[in-house]
């Protein structure tokens, strides 16, 4: 038996990119027009990362908890995880490398090293800088989300008693990272990404699913409140920076009560979700991997035009809020006719694999 499709965490996945989107608009704001994008109020959206981390946790332990131990399903697992994320990432990619050869739309693309190239289609761990100035900015995160399904597949190929003690050891470095008992050089990418901080996310997202799943929650909706809150306290202090905390002891708690108790809620009463929200969710792949390219080359024009008007703080910034709609409406383009089209080409493979 499936798990029943929980529409308000499909939401939020709209929700999560949709804050990314907003900080986007208002770094490349900086970028092109040397101009902040509503006084920067949206920087803390960069929260929208923590936020994906902690629901990609949360649907892989959802829907997969009964997968582990099971070794005889580990590659269809691993087939549906990797055409989830590969594919769409790849035609996104190299439309990027084409326009950079031929528009000349990444300069840095050209003096790049076949190696950075491999590991930037691979997604293997390599510096942020290089990622942003040569290839997609936002998949870093890839990197963690392929590496967090590796190892949940660890979980499903080795019985648990195997499997546990390997995971507890990797989140013992991981903790002892966070906490400062043990440093690795900056240098180190390798090192430095497998014990990052961003890998607890995924972890607090697990843990969420496994306490909705095996404990009743009899009332939800203070775990809501409480999200929100938390989630408003964090991104307060990420604009005036009052404290310098992690971002997983702020938006990674606060997002983690939000999912708990939003899908609590949804398996205790049915909740009526507007259709053009869920399609935001189902789009926000496409529009998380989309956004920046269309973002930039919108920027570029403003900047080309050089009309007196875009002088006027409020035609500023009401030309970065279109701007944004505009990089979510091709967003939702590029996942009804490229990312739904592949994902129907791959779904009957993933089920005879």
């Amino acid at each position: 038996m499936s798990a029943k499709r929980l529409n308000l965490i499909q939401v939020f996945r709209g929700v999560a990119a949709v804050l990314v989107v907003l900080a986007h608009t208002d770094l490349i704001y900086n970028q092109n027009l040397n101009k902040d994008f509503l006084f920067k109020i949206f920087t803390f959206g960069g929260s929208g990362v923590d936020f994906f981390f902690v629901l990609s946790g949360f649907i892989m332990f959802y829907v997969h908890q009964k997968d582990i131990g099971h070794k005889d399903r580990l590659g269809t697992f691993l087939f549906k995880r990797f055409t989830r994320i590969y594919p769409l990432y790849w035609v996104i990619l190299t439309s990027k490398i084409f326009a950079s050869f031929i528009f000349s739309y990444s300069s840095d693309t050209n003096d790049r090293g076949i190696g950075e190239f491999i590991k930037a289609f691979l997604l293997f761990p390599q510096d942020r800088e290089i990622l942003s100035s040569s290839f997609l900015g936002v998949s870093w995160t890839l990197t963690f989300e392929v590496f967090f399904y590796l190892l949940f597949g660890l979980l499903v190929w080795l019985k648990p008693k195997i499997s546990f003690p390997i995971i507890g050891a990797w989140l013992l470095g991981v903790f002892f990272h966070f906490i400062g008992v043990i440093k690795f050089p900056q240098e180190n990418v390798i090192l430095q990404f497998i014990f990052s901080d961003y890998n607890l996310e995924f972890v607090l997202g697990c843990l969420a699913a496994y306490v909705l799943l095996n404990r009743k929650i009899s009332n939800p909706k203070p775990l809501i409140y409480l999200g929100l809150f938390l989630y408003t306290l964090s991104a307060i202090n990420y604009f005036y920076k009052f404290l310098p905390v992690s971002s997983v002891l702020t938006f990674g708690i606060a997002c983690t009560l939000l999912v708990l108790g939003a899908s609590s809620l949804e398996l205790k009463k049915v909740i009526n979700v507007p259709n053009i929200l869920l399609f935001l969710g189902n789009a926000s792949y496409s529009i998380y991997l989309a956004h920046g390219f269309f973002i930039n080359q919108m920027t570029k024009i403003l900047n080309k035009l050089q009309l007196d008007i875009f002088q006027n703080l409020l035609v500023l910034n009401i030309l970065g809020f279109i701007i944004g709609i505009i990089a979510i409406i091709c967003g939702c383009i590029v996942y009804s006719y490229i990312e739904k089209p592949l994902l129907t080409f791959f779904k009957p493979k993933a089920v005879t694999t």
